[in-house]
C-alpha cells in the first residue's frame, strides 16, 4: 500500500485526533467510537478517491477500533482522570506550596551541611535543594506528561510490525487491473 495509508501513519493521525480531543473522547465509550469517526473519515474518503481495494481499509479500520482504541483509552483515562486532580501535587503547585518547598529544601539542604557525619561540606547545596524545591510541582507535571507520552509511543510501536499481516488480507484479484474482456463489454 502507498505510505499514505499504511498502518503506523494512520494509527499515529488517529491518536493524534484522539489526542486533540481527549477531554471529551476519554468521558465514555461511545464519545471515543464518535471521535474515531471522525479521524477516520478523511482517511476513509481519501482512500477511496485513490480507488485502492476496499479490502485493506476494511481490515485497517478493524485493526485500528479493536486494538488502538482499547490501548488508547487504557492509558488516556487514568491519565485524564490525574490530569483533573492536578497529579497529585499539594496545593495545585500554588505559591504557599512552592515557599514551603523552598523552606523545606533550604532546611534539609542545612542539615546536610551541618550534620558531621553525612559527608557533605558545600555550602551551596541548601540554596540548590531550595531552588529545586521552587520547580518541584512543575517537575511532578512533566513526569506524568512525559510518562503518558511514552505509552502513546507504545502504542504506536506495536503496530509497526502489523503491515505485512493487513497487505496479506489483500486479495491479487482486487491488486490487478480489470480485464479487457469487461472493458470492452464482450
Amino acid at each position: 500500500m502507498t505510505g499514505e495509508f499504511a498502518l503506523t501513519r494512520v494509527a499515529a493521525d488517529v491518536l493524534a485526533h484522539l489526542e486533540r480531543h481527549r477531554p471529551v473522547a476519554v468521558r465514555d465509550a461511545e464519545a471515543t467510537e464518535r471521535e474515531l469517526e471522525a479521524a477516520l473519515a478523511p482517511v476513509r474518503a481519501a482512500y477511496r478517491e485513490s480507488m485502492l481495494p476496499p479490502t485493506y481499509f476494511e481490515a485497517l479500520e478493524q485493526e485500528l477500533r479493536g486494538s488502538l482504541v482499547s490501548a488508547w483509552r487504557a492509558v488516556a483515562v487514568p491519565f485524564t482522570a490525574g490530569e483533573a486532580r492536578g497529579f497529585g501535587r499539594w496545593r495545585d503547585g500554588d505559591l504557599i506550596a512552592r515557599l514551603s518547598y523552598v523552606l523545606l529544601g533550604l532546611t534539609l539542604g542545612g542539615l546536610i551541611v551541618w550534620l558531621p557525619f553525612i559527608p557533605i561540606w558545600e555550602k551551596w547545596l541548601p540554596f540548590a535543594l531550595g531552588g529545586a524545591g521552587w520547580w518541584l510541582p512543575d517537575a511532578q507535571v512533566a513526569w506524568h506528561r512525559r510518562r503518558y507520552g511514552r505509552e502513546l509511543g507504545r502504542i504506536l510501536r506495536r503496530f509497526e510490525g502489523g503491515q505485512a499481516a493487513l497487505e496479506a488480507r489483500v486479495p491479487v484479484s482486487e491488486l490487478l487491473p480489470p480485464s479487457s474482456d469487461s472493458v470492452e463489454g464482450r
